[in-house]
């Protein structure tokens, strides 16, 4: 077997590349206790866990069956995922590495279990005893994860048994939004709707995209990321967060009032998002750094090209005359775009970014700044790549942004506008609203880049 490694003495882990593993977090949330083993090997305590095998279905029944065999609890029932991704294990190497899948259970500690397998030791210590020395590799954050998740209980509850439920018909994405409430607490809920596509792979991404955003929020948070929702949680098909409402004087769009306090707040928040560590939860999606080029200006081919002069034609009667002059000119100068674009480019550095950010992914207050909500295109990115994505977005809704241009990276500015094109041309079910939107945000970026 080419991938199993060849020196076991020297190295421990078995093969080349990703080693997959499984944990159990169990909890007892009354009582705030978890129930942890004592590792032989290294006397640390750590949360039951081990190899998935090859007679494991998935990485739940791993996490079940290892409950059993180290902790002697019979685990049963649905359990959230709430890590998936690389651990700071020390049996990694740059050949060879844990990644590891978390689940949380829910238990009663009067359920003492009994140490068996590889374990010394069980117990059930408080939450508040735990120290990240006591624990194993990358448990205490994990850990760390798991309160995070408990804490968006009643998020949940909310909105499975609201008092009121108001439909909420915005975005691309193909969820279920509504905002519901109870006992004075309000939440925002995205539900994927499986029965909306006729394609799984599809489905299954739209999934990946909701539990990217779930654990990415998560992750900020335990970072100390101030400006995300303040709870947030996954259950199963839906993604519930707190809501944060006009009626609570937030802000879903720039208000010409407020506008340098809005900008003034939100450059603040993305600045402190590029000193923050990329998670290490891993998807099945590929990088939106990559995809911007892909699906931009790499994807201009003559089709391409005819089908965006078509879109142009279409789109130009519903433009003012200024913006139809700069149309023309953006469309006669697409060779130079592209060319320019093409120029290799290397970073001086990559930073964490959203990847997304316009006005209607963030909510500010007048008090209390800003929130960043949709983190599914989240990943590494150059610098000032969503400050510059943002201010386009004010330049397009007509606010003056001409003060803050030192915060706008020229190159990223390019690379949005060759994407956004190229989304322009893409099919669309009868109504070209969302394209027409990309076209203008393309525009809007050329313009941006011209007053630089």
């Amino acid at each position: 077997m080419s991938e199993l490694m060849t020196n076991t003495k020297e190295r421990k882990l078995w093969f080349d590349g990703p080693n997959y593993t499984a944990d159990a977090v169990i909890i007892d949330p009354e009582a705030e206790r978890i129930f942890l083993i004592r590792r032989g090997d290294t006397g640390q305590w750590a949360l039951p866990g081990g190899f998935v095998d090859p007679g494991d279905d998935s990485p739940y029944d791993a996490a079940v069956r290892e409950a059993k065999e180290e902790g002697n609890l019979a685990l049963f029932g649905s359990a959230p995922l709430i890590f998936r991704g690389i651990v700071d294990d020390p049996r990694n190497s740059e050949d060879a590495w844990i990644e590891t899948s978390a689940y949380l259970f829910t238990a009663t500690h009067t359920d003492t279990g009994k140490a068996g397998d590889d374990a010394v030791d069980v117990a059930w210590p408080r939450l508040d005893e735990l120290t990240p020395e006591s624990l194993y590799a990358s448990h205490a954050c994990i850990i760390e994860r798991a309160l995070d998740h408990l804490k968006g209980q009643q998020l949940f509850d909310t909105f499975v048994s609201p008092d009121t439920a108001t439909r909420i018909d915005a975005g691309h994405m193909e969820y279920n939004k509504s905002i519901c409430e109870k006992d004075g607490r309000a939440v925002f809920a995205k539900q994927h709707a499986f029965e909306r596509f006729d394609d799984i792979e599809r489905a299954n991404r739209s999934y990946y995209y909701l539990e990217k955003e779930a654990f990415t929020m998560a992750h900020l948070r335990q970072y100390g990321f101030d400006y995300v929702p303040d709870s947030s949680a996954l259950y199963g098909d839906t993604l519930a967060m707190n809501a944060l409402q006009a009626s609570d004087g937030w802000q879903w769009r720039a208000d010409p009032k407020t506008i340098d306090a809005y900008i003034v707040d939100s450059l603040k928040a993305l600045q402190a998002l590029e000193t923050i560590s990329v998670p290490a939860d891993s998807f099945d999606i590929e990088p939106s750094y990559e995809s911007f080029m892909k699906e931009g200006w790499q994807s201009f081919t003559d089709k391409t090209r005819s089908q965006l002069e078509q879109r142009y034609i279409q789109f130009l009667p519903r433009l003012d005359e200024a913006s139809q002059e700069t149309a023309h000119e953006m469309m006669a100068t697409l060779d130079t775009l592209q060319r320019a674009a093409a120029i290799p480019h290397i970073p001086s550095e990559f930073v964490f970014c959203h990847h997304d950010m316009r006005q209607s992914n963030l909510a500010w207050h007048p008090q209390h700044g800003s929130k960043l909500v949709d983190w599914s295109w989240a990943g590494l990115g150059e610098p000032n790549s969503d400050s510059t994505s943002l201010l386009i977005d004010l330049h397009k809704s007509g606010h003056d942004i001409s003060d803050y241009h030192d915060h706008i990276n020229p190159h990223h500015c390019l690379t949005l506008m060759g994407f956004w094109l190229g989304h322009s041309t893409w099919p669309h079910r009868g109504n070209d609203t969302v394209r027409f939107q990309q076209f203008l945000s393309a525009l809007s970026a050329y313009e941006v880049l011209k007053a630089l």
